[in-house]
């Protein structure tokens, strides 16, 4: 993987592959439309069956923290943390986690099949990762498109969370970072 030479942090040249030959044949991948000038690609490959123990327990608060029907500060900062890698977002985002109910009724399905609505790509996106950054905004262009803050009706963390300027206050959530210790 190489970085992108457009040097574009939201980068929308991404398009949806699938490897065709070598070790990753059949497995798919978001990939710049400007190959060879440019050859940044994005993973999207991710083996459940040997998921180590850390991600277990990742995928465990990030599903409280989706479902719980509000944020909660010990859960995003486990999220906000620890989810670094675009194919782990991606299998998570594509599990039965995300579902539409009366309180998140705006739920997307992106590219490869995963799922999303406005409040929790807005909380992802938030994560200070270039690569998972792209991969929320070419997979989900629709909800990308939605993305200010006044699409929101509610701000789940008013002492944490600048929504005006995107900005997270890491020391609200750093004392909930630590995932070894979340274990529920």
């Amino acid at each position: 993987m190489t970085d992108c030479k457009l040097q574009i942090t939201e980068c929308k040249n991404l398009i949806l592959r699938t490897a065709k030959t070598g070790q990753f044949e059949g497995q798919k991948f978001f990939g710049c439309s400007h190959y060879p000038l440019c050859s940044y690609l994005i993973p999207l490959h991710f083996d459940e069956n040997s998921m180590p123990k850390q991600q277990e327990k990742l995928a465990r608060a990030f599903g409280l923290f989706v479902r719980s029907n509000y944020f909660i500060y010990a859960t995003y900062g486990v999220v906000y943390f620890n989810l670094r890698q675009a194919a782990f977002m991606d299998y998570l985002l594509r599990t039965d986690i995300v579902v539409s109910n009366d309180f998140y009724n705006n739920v997307e399905v992106g590219l490869t099949g995963a799922k999303i609505y406005n409040e929790l790509f807005y909380h992802l996106f938030l994560i200070p990762t270039i690569e998972t950054k792209r991969y929320l905004i070419n997979n989900f262009p629709e909800t990308y498109s939605n993305l200010t803050a006044e699409n929101f009706l509610t701000r789940f963390f008013n002492d944490g969370i600048d929504y005006d300027k995107h900005i997270v206050n890491e020391d609200v959530f750093k004392p909930y970072s630590d995932i070894e210790t979340y274990d529920r």
